[in-house]
């Protein structure tokens, strides 16, 4: 079975992840979110010609609709309410129709990119792929939270059917490689479902305009794109393939050489069907005669994706991340291209030595700097395309970052004068980075054939490599630890390790099979918290005697792990992830609460404590900094008696910032019984705070307690975990 290659997107590579926990409150957090030039990146995704003769895209974290003339004439629309456009087409209606898979909507603009209309599907959708049937509906791939997707119909006036695609595919994980749908020449629906691979296996399907759904899941790899083809049959792109497909499910497959089959397929005006890899455009004719073009000739385009045929003759297509769109002539020249906004892409951050927050901006190839009042400042990489990634601030007074792209350690000053330090040729696969106990930095070298290495630079430059006892271990991610070693988590081998500076021997070990272990931090409790990539997903704690002393389970829905986790000023750890675009926060006792960015699709990525003992979160798509409190609350369990008067605390919240004072703080009381108030907030200054309030509940029984605590400063409202009345 082959998975569906991701793109390797520097602050993505790692994790796009869901936490699922039934039972448990979401924390409702609000965020200061401050922009780093330049932006937001669009992401275009895929594309289709409208019924004005223009080509119309997506912008998967853009949240923009996008048209442009084949004369270069490029508009941008902003999709109001927008969090990940990924389906597009043009509807019998005379509108453009796109699906949003995190806001759960089908919507349409008209093409002067007016008159904006959306439908919301039930909680827990994910539409993706979107085509126009023969009935003159539309048709859409529906993800759902549960894993059992649907295809659903809506008409142009709005009226949603969904179908089930008689499958489970697995709970909601796919953000790049999107369920895709099209006409067949049969005169039933096709569609794809790279998401089933993880359960059922690899899977095309097709269900007639009445809703009768047949499964087809014995194909022998991953298909992402399909079309119908001139030749009566389905042609999709797969992981490793271009693949034809018979209307009766039969496929036959012919082998890409040059890179891994992304997620567009066209129709093109010469009759060959047109399709797009993760590093350049290829087409084949019916008959199986396949043509890949030179990846150099796509050098300035980072992971093709979408494609269609233009009413000029050319192919049109979109780089997904580096946020471009070409157009290409059927005889192989490329004779276009249009840039959009490719973003900042902040990536990783820490605590500088002056009191701000310094991070990395992989896109612009920059460093950056934000203070506690928010001023952001950026500093030019000496080496072009560099890649910096991880950052960690040094003993010299430095910040030391690597540059993955590039293959060098480099260091730049507080006043901005960056040195870089080269590793030699070959790919290393550099990552992550720390200051270790003996005032070396210490970094990460993924890469099995030049690299599965621990390093250490000195303040002066000098490099040292250690090689680890398990071949292709993958290590990745780094900290200090607080016994004078440094620890480190190999992904592959499931392990984690420490390296002794003072005798450079290595240490492994072994924490269970298949549990691939990412990022890892010191805990407030002065043990090594690292997440795990199980069946379930997990936080794991272990001591610096090596023993596993616990594993927290949670519901990863994603397929890889979080890339950031650092030990917040409230005394739990708190960590980043992708989507749904949240933080979450867990108590050295393993409970855990989900924390939402008001960012849209922040992506954030990494985090630090700032100098102001809040946290401050790079987000990777939105291209800004977002500062949040560190808090948390935890609701009590009263006893009151039906019919009198209670009066005491209901709640108690700890704030990691040592200025705050009650006055900062309004609440909230949801008794349960239907009754809310005003609470009382009281407590020192720094916390913690209790909440208190007063009712008289009418009736016996037990109701479920909801505090809310707003914060005045960051307009947020965080709410406690549940308590409990017990009411006699």
């Amino acid at each position: 079975m082959t998975s569906p290659s991701v793109p390797s997107k520097r602050p993505l590579i790692l994790s796009l992840v869901t936490i699922l926990l039934l039972g448990l409150p979401s924390l409702a957090f609000g965020d200061t979110g401050y922009p780093v030039p330049p932006g937001r990146q669009a992401e275009p995704n895929l594309m289709v010609v409208g019924p004005d003769h223009n080509l119309w895209f997506t912008e998967l974290t853009g949240e923009k609709i996008g048209r442009l003339t084949t004369s270069g004439t490029l508009t941008e629309f902003k999709i109001s309410g927008a969090q990940a456009l990924i389906g597009i087409a043009g509807g019998p209606d005379g509108n453009i129709w796109f699906t949003d898979q995190f806001a759960g909507k089908v919507g349409h603009i008209n093409t002067s990119g007016a008159l904006l209309k959306t439908y919301s599907l039930p909680a827990g959708s994910h539409p993706q792929g979107l085509t126009v049937g023969p009935d003159g509906n539309l048709w859409f791939v529906d993800q759902k939270n549960t894993g059992k997707f649907t295809i659903g119909q809506i008409t142009t006036a709005g009226k949603i059917k969904e179908f089930s695609g008689t499958v489970n595919a697995g709970a909601f994980n796919n953000y790049y490689y999107a369920a895709q749908i099209t006409a067949g020449p049969d005169g039933e629906l096709w569609f794809t479902n790279p998401q089933a691979v993880f359960t059922v296996g690899n899977l095309v399907g097709k269900i007639t305009t009445a809703g009768a759904v047949t499964i087809y899941s014995s194909l022998a790899d991953t298909p992402n794109a399909i079309v119908s083809g001139p030749d009566g049959n389905l042609w999709v792109t797969e992981s490793g393939h271009v693949a034809k497909i018979t209307t009766s499910g039969s496929e036959t497959e012919y082998p890409l050489t040059i890179s891994g089959g992304s997620s567009g397929i066209t129709v093109g005006p010469d009759g060959k069907l047109w399709f797009t890899e993760s590093a350049t455009l290829g087409n084949i004719t019916t008959t199986g005669t396949l043509t890949e073009f030179p990846p150099n000739t796509f050098s300035n385009f980072s992971f093709p994706w979408g494609i269609t045929s233009g009413p000029d003759g050319n192919l049109w297509f979109t780089a997904l991340l580096n946020s471009k769109i070409g157009q290409f002539t059927t005889t192989g020249n490329l004779t276009d291209t249009l840039a959009l906004n490719n973003g900042s892409g902040p990536t990783w951050d820490t605590l500088g030595p002056d009191g701000a927050v310094w991070f990395s901006v992989s896109n612009s190839n920059m460093i950056g700097r934000i203070t506690t009042a928010g001023k952001v400042t950026q500093f030019p990489i000496t080496t072009p395309n560099s890649g910096p990634g991880g950052i960690a601030t040094g003993f010299d007074g430095n910040l030391w970052f690597v540059e993955e792209n590039a293959n060098q350690i480099a260091k730049i000053t507080p006043l901005g004068t960056v040195t870089e330090y080269p590793l030699g040729t070959g790919f290393r696969g550099l990552w992550g980075i720390t200051e270790g106990p003996d005032e070396n930095v210490w970094f990460t070298e993924y890469n099995p054939k030049f690299g599965n290495k621990i390093a250490s630079i000195s303040n002066s430059g000098v490099i040292t490599e250690y090689s680890l006892p398990t071949k292709n271990a993958s290590p990745f991610f780094i900290t200090g630890g607080p016994d004078g070693n440094v620890w480190f988590t190999e992904m592959a081998a499931s392990q984690i390790g420490k390296i002794n500076p003072s005798t450079n021997i290595i240490t492994e070990y072994p924490i269970g099979a298949n549990k691939s272990p990412g990022v890892i931090t010191l805990g407030p409790d002065g043990n090594l918290w690292f997440l795990e990539d199980t069946a379930t997903g997990a936080i794991g704690v272990i001591n610096t005697s090596g023993t596993l002393l616990a594993e927290y389970q949670v519901s990863f829905s994603g397929f890889d792990l979080p890339s950031g986790l650092v030990a917040g000023s409230d005394g739990a750890l708190w960590f980043a992830e992708y989507y749904p675009n949240d933080l979450a926060r867990v108590t050295t006792t393993g409970v855990v609460s989900l924390v939402p960015l008001t960012v849209t699709n922040a992506a954030g990525n990494d985090l630090a404590v700032g100098a102001d003992h809040k946290l401050w979160v790079v987000d990777a798509v939105a291209g800004d900094v977002s500062r949040l409190s560190a808090i948390g609350g935890t609701g009590d369990s009263i006893t009151a008696t039906h019919g009198q008067l209670f009066n005491g605390a209901v709640a108690t919240f700890v704030d990691g910032t040592p200025t705050a004072t009650t006055a900062n703080f309004t609440s909230s009381i949801n008794w349960g019984d239907g009754a809310k108030s005003a609470g009382t907030v009281t407590g020192p200054t720094g916390g913690p705070f209790t909440v208190s309030g007063s009712h008289t509940y009418k009736k016996l029984g037990t109701f479920t307690l909801t505090v809310s605590a707003t914060e005045k400063e960051e307009k947020s409202t965080y709410q406690a975990s549940p308590g409990t009345a017990n009411v006699n």
